[in-house]
Formats: C-alpha cells, sequence, structure tokens
C-alpha cells in the first residue's frame, strides 16, 4: 500500500523519478518559490535519515547525493524496512511500530487494514493530521480512496 502511495515505480527505479524532478521544477520556477516535490521513498528516507525538511536547492542536492549512495549500497527491501521504521508519522513520533501503539494502541503486526490504511493517508502531513483526524485533509480523502479502489 505504501508504494502504491507514495512511490509506484519503487522497484523499477534508481532513486529518482526524472520526469517528475523535470516537472516539479518547472512548476517552481514558474511559481518563484519551492512548492512542489518530486520525491521517490528513496529520497524521503535520506531527507529523514539525514537532513532537515527545509526546502531549499542545498537541501535536496544534499538529498541526492545521499539517495545515490543509499541506492547503490542498500537494497530496495532494506531501505523500505529503514523506511518504516524511521519516518516521522506523528508529531515526535517515529517509526510504524511506536506509531501504531500510540494511535491504536497495538503491535503494527496486529493493525487492521484499516488502520494500516489510515496511518499511511497522513505520511503526507502527519505533524497536521493522525489516522483520526485524516478526513479533514483533501490528499489524505483521495489517497484513502485510491487505497480503497485498489486494497
Amino acid at each position: 500500500m505504501l508504494i502504491a502511495l507514495e512511490d509506484g515505480n519503487y522497484y523499477k527505479h534508481f532513486g529518482f523519478e526524472w520526469s517528475m524532478v523535470k516537472e516539479a521544477y518547472t512548476k517552481n520556477k514558474k511559481s518563484g518559490k519551492i512548492r512542489f516535490g518530486a520525491s521517490t521513498l528513496s529520497n524521503q528516507l535520506a531527507r529523514s535519515l539525514f537532513l532537515t525538511t527545509d526546502r531549499n536547492y542545498l537541501r535536496k542536492y544534499l538529498e541526492v547525493q545521499i539517495t545515490l549512495i543509499m541506492e547503490i549500497i542498500m537494497t530496495k527491501k532494506r531501505m523500505l524496512e529503514l523506511y518504516f521504521n524511521y519516518v516521522e508519522w506523528g508529531k515526535g513520533i517515529y517509526g510504524i511500530e511506536t506509531a501504531s501503539r500510540a494511535y491504536y494502541r497495538v503491535s503494527a503486526s496486529r493493525l487492521s487494514r484499516n488502520q494500516s490504511m489510515r496511518m499511511l493517508v497522513i505520511l503526507t502531513n502527519p505533524i497536521k493530521y493522525t489516522p483520526h483526524t485524516w478526513q479533514n485533509s483533501a490528499s489524505a480523502r483521495q489517497r484513502m480512496q485510491l487505497l480503497q479502489r485498489y486494497f
């Protein structure tokens, strides 16, 4: 479900979706500020592990370097494991196991299909939304529809 939402070509690319990068760059140039991204799961992991969430071109440059190194030295499976265990799932909540216990008081392995979906749809803004308030986000509602349609 995570791959379907965040990076449908995760197993096919080497860290970057170049057509999306080009599109985001064009949109950002037109708007005059960095508003659009093209981050793959690999990019998001690099940022989560080593960088800040500041939106600037220096951070993006460093993210590219780290992503390349990770793609060279790690398997896709390992990167996915790190992603689940280290990204932020809520304010001060890192890792799916911690999030599962915080939101549902059960281990991640015991989450229902619906609970898993609720957790995944908030990943675009886990500070503002929770699995209990996801309906307040238009993008989370859209992501939930996608998951319900395919899973």
